[in-house]
């Protein structure tokens, strides 16, 4: 028999661009493909076990009680859209309460900042179990001894795969009126300044085309005139600011995958774009972000560390295929880790 899994998010409704939405959305396949999933969200679609409910912030309602307590859950996920806010630990604490014999982890994929009582009282109805792509949030966890363990995050490789003919990139191009000889580097992501997008301009005025791709949640303070998008703009920057269906086509397109984001909680612990681009087999330039380095290292050759104020130099250095060829990526690897991991917290 099946163990029961309840899975609680926020959002489980499409579109599915961007990392947060995507590791909730990938993980809900794995759940309902491997066990007896119940699922309870605000935002989601029609499925037989997943049920939208319409609750107060902290998720306290006569339904959600009802809910996990009829279904009786093995084992409960918690994969909060605000990552490890207060707000998640008191949830978290309220879900433990409706089920005290139940298995409960939480899966953050990023710190958040706390106040100082915050703090202390976390410290109180910390969970037992906790995942998390980040090393900044692992460490805060180990430091108030929250047992809890670092994991890679999910990427979908029926979709974001190498193209099978090279011929296939110069057609892509066309299919998105891209430039067809023109050196294209890439960007998935929020359009905001926390991205550091703004380093990406120098690389376009060298004779690069870069190729933002923004997600639906950009925030309205950066459109508009004398805003980030609109600098962009200016610079020559081509900006694809709709919902692209085949995602993947952009990465198979692009020379050169970039990810500038320095600044803390701008990204999720473990930039799935770049996972994505890997297992396009597209070559990445990227700051060391999160968990990317200890997890993938250089990919077989195919990433490269920089600080931003060296991308030129490396992205000329990429071009002149100074750096060695890179060769099939460990993003597989990556999919079986945290499968196992998972799958060890519900299974044991």
């Amino acid at each position: 028999m099946k163990k029961k899994v309840l899975f609680i998010s926020e959002y489980l409704n499409p579109p599915y661009d961007e990392g947060i939405k995507k590791t909730v959305y990938n993980l809900f396949l794995d759940l309902d493909k491997n066990y007896d999933l119940k699922v309870i969200c605000r935002h989601g679609f029609q499925k037989k076990n997943i049920h939208i409910v319409q609750t107060n912030a902290l998720y306290y309602s006569k339904e959600v009680k009802l809910l996990i307590k009829d279904f009786n859950p093995d084992s409960i996920i918690y994969l909060p859209f605000q990552s490890s806010t207060f707000a998640s630990y008191l949830r978290l604490k309220l879900f433990s309460i409706s089920a005290k014999k139940t298995k409960i982890a939480l899966v953050a994929l990023q710190p958040k900042p706390l106040k100082v009582w915050q703090k202390f009282i976390v410290k109180f109805i910390k969970p037992k179990m906790a995942f998390t792509p980040s090393p900044a949030l692992h460490e805060y966890w180990n430091s108030i001894k929250i047992q809890n363990q670092l994991i890679p995050l999910l990427t979908d490789l029926s979709i974001f795969k190498p193209l099978k003919n090279k011929k296939d990139k110069q057609e892509l191009r066309k299919k998105y009126d891209l430039p067809l000889d023109t050196y294209i580097i890439s960007h998935m992501g929020h359009l905001n300044e926390g991205r550091n997008l703004k380093s990406l301009i120098p690389l376009q005025k060298e004779g690069n085309q870069v190729v933002v791709v923004s997600s639906s949640s950009t925030p309205i303070d950066a459109l508009g005139k004398h805003s980030l998008k609109d600098d962009l703009l200016k610079a020559g920057i081509l900006i694809l600011d709709r919902y692209i269906e085949h995602i993947e086509e952009i990465y198979q397109l692009s020379d050169l995958y970039i990810f500038p984001v320095v600044k803390k909680n701008s990204s999720i612990g473990m930039p799935l774009s770049v996972l994505e681009a890997r297992a396009c087999e597209t070559t990445v330039l990227t700051t060391n972000y999160g968990s990317l380095s200890q997890f993938l290292g250089t990919d077989n050759g195919g990433i490269k560390y920089s600080n931003p104020e060296d991308f030129l130099e490396n992205v000329s250095e990429i071009k002149n295929n100074l750096n060695p060829t890179c060769g099939l990526s460990k993003v597989s690897e990556l999919n079986n880790a945290f499968y196992n991991i998972i799958h060890n917290q519900i299974n044991l």
